[in-house]
């Protein structure tokens, strides 16, 4: 008897165990809590939602060749890849297609986030709205890159008033970690190279500039460049077509 007792006991214990450890897992794993705006604090909430849509803007410039919406590309991969230098002839080099690739980036970036940043404001209104009366001006969005750095600045009159407090604020900055600037540059330099002698030596340039890797793969008559920083496993691939021979030869 005693022993049946015990694993009774044992089986108790062990009941009440799980039902606790069901318990505390329940407890533990709870809805996420949805967003509230610190209204003590909004310029942080522009700043973070204005940081989401650069961080979107380069994911898809890194993977696309430098456009967000690719035009005159092919597909790599189930993505569109941009021709940076293109020519659609046999024999002939390639015409670079974006011989102002940083400027062409900045406007990208520019052009991607503004209506983004605009509803990250209007959210930010509509949260306050209840309790503040609130004024907005005119936005203006300066894109900056420079090596290892993107630097986004947000200009835009933003008053809450209460009773006879009111609180001002007109500059948003976003600075954010990102080599876009230096693989962009790289792959100017490989659409030049590529544009006057149809080609770029690859194991060269890894060789004489180890902080980066660049590497190639065909695909029909098309180079496909990866470019990528080596601390970063950040990409930025684009097409090359150029002086391609015709089948058989």
């Amino acid at each position: 008897m005693k022993p049946k007792k015990s694993q009774i006991t044992i089986f108790i214990i062990l009941g009440l165990m799980l039902v606790i450890i069901i318990a505390i897992f329940f407890i533990i794993k709870k809805p996420p809590e949805p967003q509230i705006i610190d209204e003590e604090n909004p310029q942080a909430f522009i700043d973070s939602c204005t940081k989401q849509a650069v961080e979107e803007a380069l994911v898809l410039l890194g993977e696309q060749g430098g456009d967000t919406n690719p035009k005159g590309s092919i597909k790599y991969k189930n993505k569109e890849i941009t021709y940076l230098c293109y020519n659609e002839n046999f024999y002939d080099p390639c015409i670079n297609q974006r011989p102002l690739l940083i400027k062409h980036v900045i406007s990208e970036i520019t052009n991607y986030i503004t209506p983004r940043v605009e509803n990250c404001f209007q959210t930010l209104e509509k949260s306050l709205e209840k309790r503040y009366e609130i004024s907005m001006g005119n936005m203006d969005i300066e894109t900056n890159l420079q090596t290892n750095l993107v630097k986004i600045k947000v200009t835009r009159d933003f008053q809450m008033t209460r009773e006879d407090n009111t609180r001002n604020f007109n500059e948003f900055e976003v600075n954010i970690i990102h080599p876009i600037y230096d693989l962009a540059e790289i792959a100017n330099e490989i659409a030049s190279q590529e544009a006057e002698f149809c080609n770029f030596n690859t194991d060269g340039f890894n060789s004489n500039y180890p902080k980066f890797k660049t590497r190639k793969e065909m695909i029909e008559n098309t180079k496909i460049y990866i470019v990528s920083k080596r601390d970063s496993n950040v990409d930025f691939t684009f097409a090359i077509r150029s002086c391609v021979m015709p089948p058989g030869l």
